[in-house]
């Protein structure tokens, strides 16, 4: 943890102080040795005050996205599948596309974490949570036709864009919401912007790839 050195000036003044007092001599002995003493209390004090900020940081548990499924490109597998191979394109498909809703679910779960937490008021009344839930729903909906029909309906492409719009919007109201707030509130809601906006990247990316699949022409490689 760092300090800042207008911090800790004080702290070091009080203790010197206080030594000094300890040896002094004479009927004021007592009054010195309180003085001393209270001044150590106020530059205590003063260091907390600097270090709070800090602290509050490293308590925050957002940052840890240690369950959050790394698909690495949606659907890249199909570029070396041809239409023949449709069963392993749907199957491939259904398990990035699950893993995507799963992360979906995770930034729902992080976010209702925030609700009503003492910063975070305004944040039930954006309703994040229910758009989130909304779209992992979408995803899940998207899954279960793949793996009903074993085959890729022609909707699925539309409905792939549309999850990575209703990301983006997630992701632009994260953003208007931790615009002026406190350093604390934004170290919350910065990951969680990341997140909607790589979820925004990995329905595009899927998207892409299963367009390029079901028309039968190479996919474009794109950078995440």
């Amino acid at each position: 943890m760092r300090i800042h050195p207008l911090a800790i000036v004080p702290f070091l003044l009080a203790f010197i102080g206080l030594i000094i007092a300890v040896f002094a001599v004479g009927p004021q002995i007592y009054l010195i040795v309180g003085l001393a003493v209270a001044t150590i209390f106020v530059a205590i004090a003063t260091l907390f005050q600097y270090t709070k900020s800090s602290y509050e940081a490293k308590q925050v548990p957002l940052e840890n996205f240690s369950i959050w499924a790394d698909v690495g490109e949606p659907a890249a597998e199909l570029r070396r599948l041809n239409f023949d191979d449709i069963g392993a394109a749907v199957r491939i498909a259904s398990a990035d596309l699950g893993s995507l809703s799963a992360n979906a679910e995770l930034l729902g779960a992080r976010i209702s974490m925030l609700l009503g937490k003492e910063g975070f008021e305004d944040l039930r009344q954006e309703k994040l949570h229910q758009s989130i839930k909304n779209l992992a729903s979408s995803v899940n909906t998207i899954v279960e036709k793949l793996r009903a029909t074993n085959k890729f309906p022609v909707e699925t492409v539309t409905s792939l864009e549309q999850c990575a719009s209703q990301s983006d919007r997630i992701a632009n109201k994260l953003f208007e919401f931790e615009r002026g707030k406190s350093e604390v509130v934004r170290i919350y809601v910065e990951p969680l912007r990341r997140a909607a906006e790589k979820l925004s990247r990995d329905f595009r990316l899927a998207s892409a790839n299963l367009a390029s699949f079901t028309l039968g022409t190479p996919a474009k490689e794109t950078s995440a």
